[in-house]
């Protein structure tokens, strides 16, 4: 762990330690006592911090190892074969050249594959690399494969084939002899009766000829299982294109040879080819003749892999700010990209939210190749910020979400926090515009903008107990975070006794003296839809916030909402439009009472504020996401979508506030706390006799 995590634990813990009941002292002991952490072994290394000052630790840089001469890096797909897929990793663990390493590339595999798959873990010459999602191709497989490759040579094998024992011998033998720069030969046909062929027999061997340009633009003559390609010629043209969902290796083999890439035929037999009805085309046949005319628009341009990008994350616990980053990995992934997320506090998945396909890689893997093709690295929190050190990223971002020297008082903890917004060799990102602003005002940093969204389908659900009665207000927030204003919000409600109150915490229980009908903590986000969808009014009186999703969130259920003042509600809230906006406790008791006694402004306010949650739509920001993180890698047609201002990517770095002095003077910023705190109690619950089970 290094100095400035450790420092700011102890710190944490120390100006915390006194203000918070014995209970929760104790649950959070074992996180705040920080023990030292094992890091990876590495060479040790001397890293240059601001100011001149340098730290030595022992964690080193993440540096890709440099090609090897000779090497051959077989690629082989996955998504759900078992005995058939130890057949193809035996056959290239058994090769007679022994320069090679294998990539084992899974695709949304089912457990009983990622079962063989995880077999050969320990294997020295085997690296395994996951996808959570499936993309029905194998594209994206062979392309992290090309991406992450040691080798000058890859070499193309199916899940269920079979290489022959001289595979990769021959096969080098021929490219280097021939100065070739793609090399396949033939392969023996493995029938298991479920395919029919008028001409193929099983054992039959097949060769494919010698073929230039002109022959591949009428017949795609490589079988893709026997071909080996320099690597240097497939990251020139491109690799495979995501667009080809069928022909894809045909298009390939055009491009490198449009592109003036030398082909060799080798007349041995490379590979027993298994032909079956579960094979891939099988799903694509009907439209051959579609994507035969698309193999030949394409070739003649070639194509980029797609950017490795790595989201650096403090915790894995329940977080509004973790939450907006899942939203963001999510969407790079669906458009393409290969994204992962790298949790500091080593945790490997995020249950909590819903739907997350992309990994969640712990930052002491000791499957260190995982970060070795990473081209962007985005920071998330300010502890997050030194990680950056250990990549070798082309870019290296901030994604801030809050001035996060609020979190805390004390003097030493706002120095280091402070101390991260001082770096000029990163590029900073942000969701708010206020932080925009704060970042240039204080900083002079330019800041990129990727606004807030919200996915309102997910609060068009089912309440957890219907509005009925007397009306409903919710309090949301962590008691155990003085700044969340949870206190404020259970005094607003004291006199409230024709009312019936809910609360929800992140962490921490309702006082002694609140009034507290039902109780719920460490609600997983799926499941907060169907809180809010059964009351009618939201209270929410943080004093320190950087957007602020609850207030959204109700809006998305037409319920009403009063608000504390605070930075980050321009992004969305208007008073007396869609809330109430209120500056204190008064404020706040008075503008519940309105709402309670006044049914059609209640209403009024509901139906405005389901309007503002259905129009901040995630796809509105999915271009700057894309341009900003991605570096303008955009699929066409959210480009062309862009480019005709249905999709706009919005800047405010040069809007002027006159209110920002206040802003930053009473509320730059806490945005997340569960950014810390959170992630540290996840899974710590209160013990109060008025909690409900997590689950609803």
């Amino acid at each position: 762990m290094s100095s400035a995590i450790r420092s700011y634990l102890r710190t944490l813990e120390k100006s915390v330690r006194g203000r918070l009941p014995a209970r929760v002292r104790h649950a959070l002991r074992p996180y705040l006592a920080t023990p030292r952490r094992r890091w990876p072994a590495a060479v040790p290394y001397v890293r240059p911090q601001n100011g001149g000052e340098h730290l030595v630790t022992t964690v080193g840089p993440t540096v890709r190892p440099a090609p090897q001469s000779g090497m051959v890096s077989v690629v082989i797909p996955i998504y759900d074969r078992t005995h058939e897929l130890r057949e193809a990793i035996e056959s290239v663990l058994a090769q007679t050249h022994t320069n090679f390493e294998l990539l084992l590339v899974t695709d949304g595999s089912p457990a009983e594959t990622l079962a063989v798959v995880e077999a050969y873990r320990g294997h020295p010459q085997v690296r395994i690399f996951t996808y959570l999602d499936n993309t029905g191709t194998a594209v994206r497989g062979r392309n992290r494969g090309i991406k992450e490759a040691r080798g000058e040579y890859v070499a193309f094998l199916d899940s269920d084939d079979i290489a022959t024992p001289d595979r990769l011998a021959v096969s080098v033998r021929e490219m280097e002899a021939g100065g070739y720069d793609v090399v396949y030969g033939a392969w023996t046909a493995k029938l298991d009766g479920t395919r029919h062929f008028d001409d193929l027999r099983d054992g039959q061997k097949v060769t494919s000829p010698p073929c230039d340009l002109d022959m591949l633009r009428k017949v795609c003559v490589p079988c893709q299982s026997t071909v080996m390609v320099r690597r240097a010629a497939l990251l020139d043209v491109g690799g495979l294109k995501p667009g080809m969902r069928y022909r894809e290796d045909h298009e390939l083999w055009m491009r490198l040879a449009h592109f003036g890439y030398r082909f060799g035929a080798i007349r041995d037999n490379l590979v027993h080819l298994r032909l079956h009805r579960g094979n891939n085309e099988m799903n694509f046949k009907a439209d051959d003749a579609h994507w035969e005319r698309q193999a030949n628009a394409e070739h003649r341009r070639k194509a980029s892999l797609v950017p490795t990008i790595a989201y650096l994350i403090p915790g894995t616990g329940i977080s509004g700010g973790i939450a907006v980053i899942l939203e963001h990995a999510n969407r790079l992934l669906k458009a393409g990209c290969d994204v992962m997320l790298v949790s500091q506090d080593d945790k490997d998945s995020i249950p909590w939210w819903p739907g997350n396909e992309v990994p969640v890689i712990p930052f002491n893997t000791t499957s260190r190749y995982l970060f070795d093709s990473i081209e962007t690295v985005v920071a998330t929190g300010w502890t997050t910020v030194s990680m950056l050190d250990y990549f070798t990223a082309r870019r290296k971002l901030y994604f801030i979400q809050s001035d996060e020297r609020r979190f805390d008082d004390c003097p030493e903890f706002k120095k280091q926090v402070h101390a991260t917004y001082l770096r000029h060799d990163i590029e900073y990102v942000t969701m708010a515009g206020w932080i925009c602003r704060w970042l240039k005002h204080e900083f002079g940093h330019d800041c990129g903008y990727i606004g807030n969204g919200i996915v309102s389908e997910r609060y068009a659900t089912a309440p957890l107990e219907p509005r009925r009665g007397r009306v409903r207000i919710l309090m949301e927030g962590p008691t155990v975070i003085p700044f969340k204003g949870m206190d404020d919000a259970a005094e607003a409600l004291r006199d409230f006794d024709d009312c019936e109150v809910w609360m929800v915490s992140a962490a921490g229980g309702p006082k002694p003296g609140w009034r507290c009908d039902r109780f719920f903590e460490a609600v997983p986000h799926a499941q907060m839809a169907a809180i809010y969808a059964s009351c009618d009014i939201l209270l929410k009186m943080s004093w320190v916030e950087s957007f602020s999703y609850p207030p959204l969130e109700m809006m998305a259920t037409g319920g009403g909402v009063v608000v504390r003042q605070v930075t980050g509600l321009d992004e969305y809230a208007v008073d007396g439009e869609n809330c109430l906006i209120v500056s204190d406790v008064e404020g706040a008791r008075r503008a519940v009472r309105r709402l309670v006694d006044d049914a059609a402004l209640r209403a009024r306010l509901g139906a405005a504020g389901r309007e503002t949650a259905e129009r901040m739509t995630w796809e509105r920001s999915l271009p700057a996401l894309l341009q900003i993180i991605a570096g303008g890698n955009l699929p066409a047609g959210i480009a062309a979508a862009a480019s005709r201002g249905e999709m706009q990517v919005v800047d405010f770095t040069a809007v002027e506030s006159p209110r920002y002095e206040h802003e930053a003077r009473i509320a730059s910023g806490m945005g997340e706390a569960r950014h810390v705190v959170g992630g540290l109690l996840e899974g710590q619950k209160s013990a109060t006799p008025s909690r409900e089970p997590a689950a609803v």
